[in-house]
């Protein structure tokens, strides 16, 4: 699944001189987390999030201090922290570095980038044009639409053996050699011993989610971890 399947295609913008009033109500009434900021010419010169008018003098909720840190204090950061805080317009408050990705980037790739740089949303690009923005409640609401399909058909067990014991192999975090299994119909039995409690999760979660798996029966068991005498 690409970018362009989840994004939001119409994309609530501001200019450089829209007030941070007139930013806030517009957050306020599409239900949205950020605008970018656009020039006259419609190229993507910022954006202004929820983040950006947190911390504001109107409510009393700008950045305190502490007066130790006051002598290490850098001059220039606090000249641009006082304008993000008091500064009327768009081009005051903005982030102008813009995080974007491409309309045809996979969804795994979106949800690194929002990761990577802990944005909330991301901007969607087609040659240096705006197309759309994802949020991290757009990816969120896709897994929600899901819809389940049609059963699959069952492999034989042999089949279905080989698969799970291909994907235990394949998996760093396990010793794939201490854990054994049998499969009936779908039915997979599991013993064996792993180091912790996270591997066991893991372990589970890796063959509930093999196709043609119906039901695990889990006899894992976890090593005791060596006591000094």
């Amino acid at each position: 699944m690409k970018a362009r399947h989840v994004m939001t295609k119409d994309v609530v913008t501001v200019g450089p001189t829209t007030t941070v009033a007139e930013i806030a109500a517009i957050l306020m009434r599409h239900r949205v987390g950020a605008v970018p900021v656009v020039s006259d010419g419609r190229n993507v010169i910022g954006i202004v999030s929820q983040t950006d008018l947190a911390h504001r003098s109107e409510i009393e909720t700008t950045r305190k201090r502490q007066w130790w840190l006051k002598a290490f204090a850098d001059v220039n950061a606090e000249a641009r922290e006082y304008v993000r805080s008091h500064g009327l317009k768009a081009e005051d408050v903005m982030t102008p570095f813009v995080v974007s990705v491409r309309k045809d980037d996979s969804l795994a790739e979106v949800a690194d980038i929002l990761d990577a740089y802990h944005i909330r949303q991301v901007l969607v690009m087609d040659d240096g044009a705006l197309v759309g923005i994802i949020s991290r409640a757009d990816l969120v609401r896709k897994l929600a639409e899901i819809k389940v399909g049609p059963p699959v058909p069952r492999p034989d067990n042999s089949a279905l053996h080989k698969t799970i014991r291909d994907r235990l192999k394949a998996q760093p975090w396990l010793n794939a050699s201490a854990v054994n299994f049998t499969v009936n119909d779908g039915v997979v039995r599991l013993w064996g011993a792993v180091d912790t409690g996270d591997q066991h999760q893991a372990l589970c979660v890796l063959v509930e989610g093999t196709p043609g798996v119906r039901r695990v029966e889990n006899c894992v068991t976890l090593i005791p971890k060596a006591t000094s005498a």
